[in-house]
């Protein structure tokens, strides 16, 4: 029996809320303060975040799992060019070396 991935992902929010509400209740002071200064990125990725799985979730019920799992790990692409080059870190050579065998293996997975 399939179940659609919009409830799997409605249900699991109260589940992530469950599991989150001891530590917002623990600093409230802490958790306004950070609320106020970061809302704009929080309904940011509170949008996207969900969007995304969902779609993950649709793509494995209509795609081979062989496929669709390395694909969603092109967002370690996406994580490598962020970190590297807008946040400043450091170790360019070995994100550029991972980020390009991501590729190769999703690309060598998708012609296979």
């Amino acid at each position: 029996m399939l179940i659609s991935p919009i409830l799997v992902d409605y249900f699991g929010n109260f589940i992530r809320v469950g599991l989150l509400m001891p530590a917002l209740l623990r600093d409230k002071q802490a958790t306004l303060a950070s609320w106020r200064t970061e809302w704009k990125y929080a309904l940011i990725v509170g949008g996207i975040s969900p969007i995304s799985y969902v779609l993950v979730l649709y793509a494995m019920q209509s795609a081979p799992l062989s496929h669709v799992a390395p694909a969603r790990e092109v967002s370690m692409l996406f994580a490598a060019l962020i970190g590297g080059h807008l946040l400043g870190e450091g170790a360019r050579l070995p994100r550029i070396c991972g980020a390009l065998c991501i590729g190769a293996g999703v690309f060598a997975l998708g012609n296979f």
